[in-house]
């Protein structure tokens, strides 16, 4: 089988999908750190069923989703698949498998084979003694080869399991062992379940009987509660008949009073109709009057709305005669103003003439002074500059002056304090040289103490190495031992409590033994308790008792009467009893030659009991002789005739007269005597153990107490010398600061006298600066003056030139404003002149439109008159007819109110005959109602008859019993008395009995099927217990031999051997690793290096790949702590080894990656994002030589 390819998307860093092929040989797989290289060996282990996310660099199950990056969204779904070559070797009729893991970021996980949906369970058994699996020593990791080697010998031993392929064994083992446990589980459950029901069959029966007799009562009261119902039902039809004679009656009265109801309404209606047609002539007559009205009200209407129109017609005319002369008026006014308009412009014209001329001469004036001012302006600014520039030459000379002034004053000074400063320097450096001198010596001191110190600490930490692996090894010890004495202490409480509950005995015996009747106490127990059998004499008595050993001892007959009496009543089987005070051994037994061989002795001699119990065993076993094997016995035997009975340490039996019994035990654990002398054992081995697990505590907690004071001491030690290390780095600090402040003393020192010899010669040369500069200041202070002298002159001209200008500005402006001031009155004059023009054209426009409004005005009114004469004439002609109209409807009201009055009289004689009707049919209705109700019960008791009964009432005639009510009465109260007698009753009491008593008989069947089950079950459980240990021993002696070879090859010597703790128990017993490097005294597996560590994992798993090549093996950086030397051989061990098993290597390592046939680059392109790059090594230096 061969791993073909890996494809994974969306695991880790892998984003994006990548498919990995893998070829026969050896794999590299290459990268930078944090690359991603290391997520393939992780993605090959999680799909193989690695079940803890620690286990491949996580905390929790979506670590291994992509979870994004800054280019990159977070994906949702991981998956990984290997697609293998199968070759037969795994299970499945597939040439190509292709197992696949999918983790959505919702926590749901799906497995796959070949496409379909399976369990992880499925992959696991899969891969099963294959070499491959999540855990297996296939696969190594750096953190792999501490777990190999820290773990303890029993974890370990799983790794030589799986190379040993008893794997699927320890499943089906595990798997055998809970059906096993379930197994005696559920017969516990049935036994109980059987013993429940046992307890409920007596009082469910009674309970039966008395419901039997409550149902036939009940049948003897149905019988008289149906001649009840019968004589009720004849009672009622009597009643029925009554009620309908009544009803016949009152519906007869019903039919007169409905008839004369009848007849009031038929008048009624003719009321109505004549009515209703003096109704429509009364409407008709109405109409016709509005119709008349509204026309005499229209003509008033235009009448009114006429004389309106000439009493508004005529106000106009008059409104518009006085605006007609209004206007006249207005555009004789309008004339007017428009001839001065014009003669006032013409003489604003000529003013505005004479101001422009006067402003042109004023212009040119101005002009002049500009240009006279322009040159004052030069003139002062030239003065202004000349001034400035000489002031600030002066401040900056003056300026000079005094700063040289005052740094004589501070030179002086200065020279006086350096001086004094020199004096005192000069003392703190002799005081700082005696004071450096005294720290020296101190810090010799200390250094002294730091050393002793320092090589106290040092015994003190070899000492507490020495008893800390003491104490592992103690604890070690300790931690075993008290593994063993749980698991003792656990298998002891299984033993005592099988012992107990009698299990293995039968249901009979179990019912004597745990019976609480007062017989009890006369019951010694069963034959097998009451003995003691030396532990390899178990076989040979159990097979001399056989059957006798459920035998019951009793003090007395009559106790093993009462037992008897009490299995037959509750039918729970047969038992044997030997009650003391009957039970007769048997005559003399045959005498035996003293050179019989293999004789052990007579069976009850070898037994040990109590002396009340001698004779019964004596009775059991005082023929039977033991013998050591079978060929003795039957040499024995036809010695004597045949006429002894013998039993041989395997259990052969010889019975007399010739009859030979033999052959193989099964499942001697379970019986009542392998317990017994397991219990005793146990409990002797447990005494001497806890014993021992006390020494151990003692001496932990003695040489714990001897660590801790140790280690208080050292701890004081440190404490101490990091104190002095503290005052050694304070003395240091302080001698450093020491030479520093001599230094910087005599630096200062030296500085002060040179400062003091400049300042001397720098005094002078200030003094001469300082007279010069005065000289200077005196001279420019002379120029400046004269200076400001020719300004002041300059800047009064220019004031008197600036207030000449200024005067005939002002004097421009007025002329300016009057000059606009002329303009805009001629402007408003020609507009006003304009307005008034425009206003006249408007008003002759309008008066000439009144004109003709007033002439329109005067033919309205004449017409309106016109209009109104006729409109008087045809409202006098109207009035008419309305009389005449008006009259006409009077009458028809008069004898339309007759009608009603004579209507209304007629509706109260029907009102009348309607509630005569109503009373009658109320009557009627009451009447009807009882015979509903006496109806209603008859279909009741006849509903009842057929209900309970199942007859009609034609049928209850012939069945019911003559008798009177009262009798009747009597005899059901007798009857209710005696049923009420019996209280409460379990109607399903029957059926329950009938069910209870099938189901007892099934559990029954139940029961002896699962102790047949269980004896299957330790059959095959014992079966695969020597398969394993026969083929664990092979692998383990056969990987010794490999891995004492393959450590010597890689380390260039020394010794290794791999060890049983528990060479008796070869199936639980832990492994352990002992190693001796080259050179080096054999070593505990913890102190080795990292590299010594690396290499003995690595000749452990050559070892299992020789003993049982695997199709592959996943390295992941195992080579890391290995040097170049230790690179080469790794190297070699790959290529050899390469033939039968495929190497796939996560590695850094140069020589290694000389070794691969292929090699996959891994690289990180986008943030987060890892990329796989592949190159075939023999194909990439077959072309290099081409």
């Amino acid at each position: 089988m061969q791993l073909k390819r890996l494809e994974a998307y969306g695991f880790k860093s892998f984003a994006d999908k990548i498919e990995v092929d893998f070829d026969k040989g050896i794999t590299a797989i290459v990268g930078p750190n944090g690359s991603g290289k290391s997520n393939i060996s992780d993605a090959i282990k999680w799909v193989l069923g690695e079940q803890n996310v620690r286990n491949i660099r996580g905390t929790k199950a979506e670590d291994i989703i992509f979870n994004g990056s800054a280019a990159r969204r977070a994906m949702g779904v991981a998956e990984v698949s290997l697609v293998f070559d199968n070759d037969g070797t795994l299970p499945v009729d597939f040439q190509e498998v292709t197992i696949t893991r999918r983790l959505f970021r919702n926590g749901d996980s799906e497995f796959y084979i070949n496409k379909a949906r399976c369990r992880l369970k499925d992959i696991t058994n899969l891969f099963a003694d294959t070499g491959i699996g999540h855990d297996s020593m296939g696969i190594i990791s750096q953190n792999k080869i501490d777990d190999v080697l820290n773990a303890r010998p029993e974890e370990r031993r799983l790794f030589f399991e799986e190379a040993a392929g008893i794997t699927k064994y320890r499943n089906r083992k595990r798997e055998s062992m809970r059906k096993l446990e379930d197994t005696e589980a559920n017969l516990l459950r049935v036994q109980d379940i059987i013993g429940e029901i046992e307890n409920q069959l007596e009082p469910l029966k009674l309970s039966a009987e008395k419901t039997e007799k409550y149902n036939g009562l009940q049948e003897e009261l149905k019988k008289f509660n149906l001649a009840g119902i019968y004589l009720n039902y004849l009672d009622l039809n009597k009643k029925m008949a009554k009620h309908s004679a009544a009803i016949t009656a009152k519906k007869d009265q019903e039919i007169a009073a409905r008839t004369a109801l009848q007849l009031s309404e038929n008048r009624k209606e003719q009321f109505d109709k004549a009515v209703l047609e003096l109704e429509k002539e009364q409407e008709t007559i109405s109409q016709k009057r509005n119709e008349l009205h509204s026309q005499l009200e229209a003509a008033e209407s235009d009448i009114k709305v006429l004389e309106e129109r000439r009493r508004q017609g005529k106000g106009a005319r008059q409104m518009l005669s006085q605006q007609l002369k209004e206007l006249k008026a207005a555009a004789q006014e309008a004339q007017q103003d428009i001839e001065a308009a014009q003669k006032s412009g013409d003489e604003s014209q000529n003013a505005l003439t004479e101001a422009t001329e006067k402003i042109k001469k004023c212009r040119e004036q101005a002009k002049e002074l500009r240009a006279a001012l322009q040159n004052k302006r030069e003139e002062r600014a030239r003065l202004e500059k000349q001034v400035q520039d000489g002031t600030e030459e002066y401040n900056a000379k003056h300026s000079q002056l005094l700063v040289l002034e005052r740094d004589l004053e501070n030179d002086s000074q200065n020279r006086g304090d350096q001086q004094a400063q020199l004096d005192a320097l000069r003392g703190d450096i002799a005081g700082m040289e005696q004071e450096l001198t005294q720290l020296a010596a101190v810090m010799e001191g200390t250094a002294q103490d730091k050393r002793n110190k320092q090589a106290s600490m040092e015994a003190d930490e070899q000492q507490i190495n020495a008893d800390t692996q003491t104490l592992g090894d103690l604890n070690r010890e300790k931690n075993q031992l008290d593994g063993t004495l749980q698991k003792m202490a656990s298998r002891l409480q299984i033993m005592e409590n099988l012992q107990h509950s009698y299990e293995g005995f039968g249901k009979a015996v179990k019912a004597v033994l745990k019976s609480n009747a007062p017989w009890r106490q006369q019951v010694c127990g069963t034959v097998a308790e009451l003995m003691d059998v030396p532990g390899k004499y178990v076989t040979a008595i159990e097979t001399a008792l056989g059957g006798s050993l459920q035998n019951i001892v009793t003090r007395d007959t009559d106790t093993a009467k009462a037992a008897i009496e009490y299995l037959k009543r509750d039918r729970l089987g047969r038992v044997t009893f030997l009650p003391l005070s009957s039970i007769t051994p048997r005559g003399n037994r045959e005498s035996l030659s003293s050179d019989a061989a293999g004789v052990i002795g007579w069976a009850n001699d070898i037994v040990t009991t109590d002396a009340d119990y001698s004779r019964v065993m004596e009775f059991l076993l005082g023929r039977t002789l033991v013998v050591d094997t079978m060929d003795n016995a039957i040499g024995l035997n036809r010695k004597m005739g045949q006429r002894l009975r013998i039993v041989t340490l395997e259990g052969e039996l010889l019975s007399p007269g010739g009859a030979m019994t033999g052959g193989s035990h099964q499942h001697r654990e379970s019986s009542f005597l392998n317990r017994q002398d397991e219990i005793k054992q146990l409990r002797d081995k447990l005494t001497a153990d806890r014993q021992h697990f006390e020494e151990l505590k003692q001496r932990t907690a003695d040489l714990k107490q001897q660590l801790e004071d140790k280690q208080a001491e050292l701890v004081q030690l440190r404490n101490d010398l990091h104190a002095l290390e503290m005052q050694e780095q304070e003395q240091q600090l302080n001698e450093a600061a020491l030479k520093e402040k001599l230094d910087s003393a005599r630096s200062d020192f030296t500085l002060l006298e040179q400062n003091l010899a400049n300042a001397q010669a720098n005094f002078t040369a200030i003094q001469e600066q300082v007279n010069e500069l005065r000289n200077q200041t005196r001279q420019l202070d002379d120029n400046n003056q004269s200076l400001k002298n020719q300004l002041q002159e300059v800047i009064e001209d220019y004031g008197d030139m600036d207030q000449d200008a200024e005067d005939l500005s002002v004097f421009t402006n007025q002329l300016e404003h009057d000059k606009t001031v002329l303009e805009q009155s001629i402007l408003r004059m020609k507009e006003k002149s304009l307005l008034r023009q425009r206003e006249l054209t408007r008003n002759e426009e309008t008066i000439s439109q009144n004109e003709q409004e007033i002439r329109r005005l005067d033919n309205e009114l004449e017409e309106s008159q016109n209009k109104i004469g006729g409109l008087i004439t045809r409202t006098q002609h109207l009035q008419a007819d309305y009389a005449t109209v008006q009259t006409e409807y009077k009458e028809v009201h008069q004898r339309r109110m007759d009608k009603l009055v004579e209507s209304q009289k007629n509706e109260k004689e029907t009102k009348a005959a309607q509630q005569r009707l109503n009373a009658i049919q109320d009557e009627l209705h009451q009447l009807e109602l009882n015979a509903s109700h006496t109806e209603y019960d008859l279909e009741q008791l006849q509903d009842r008859m057929l209900s309970e009964y199942g007859i009609v009432p034609e049928r209850a005639a012939e069945m019911v019993p003559e008798m009177e009510p009262t009798a009747l009465k009597r005899e059901l109260k007798r009857l209710e008395r005696e049923i009420e007698s019996l209280g409460a009753v379990n109607p399903n009491a029957p059926t329950e009995y009938r069910e209870l008593l099938e189901r007892h008989s099934f559990l029954s069947g139940n029961a002896e099927d699962l102790n047949a089950a269980k004896a299957d079950l330790l059959k095959i459980i014992g079966e695969m217990d020597a398969t394993m240990t026969k083929q664990f021993k092979e692998a383990f002696n056969s990987i010794n031999l490999f891995f004492k070879d393959i450590f010597v090859r890689l380390f260039g010597g020394g010794e290794a051997r791999i060890i049983l703790i528990d060479k008796d128990n070869v199936l639980e017993s832990g492994v352990d690793i002992v190693v001796q490097i080259p050179d080096k005294k054999q070593q505990n597996l913890a102190v080795l290096s990292g590299g010594e560590r690396a290499l003995t994992v690595v000749a452990l798993l050559f070892s299992f790949l020789r003993y049982r090549p695997a199709p592959f093996s996943l390295l992941d950086e195992v080579d890391a702590p290995l040097d170049e030397a230790n690179i080469g051989r790794f190297g070699s061990f790959l290529e050899e080894y390469a033939d039968n098993t495929q190497f796939i290597v996560v590695t850094h390592r140069k020589g290694t990656m000389e070794s691969a046939d292929s090699m996959y680059g891994v690289t990180v392109e986008d943030a987060g994002v890892s990329k796989i790059l592949s190159v075939k090594l023999k194909e990439a230096e077959s072309m290099i030589d081409n």
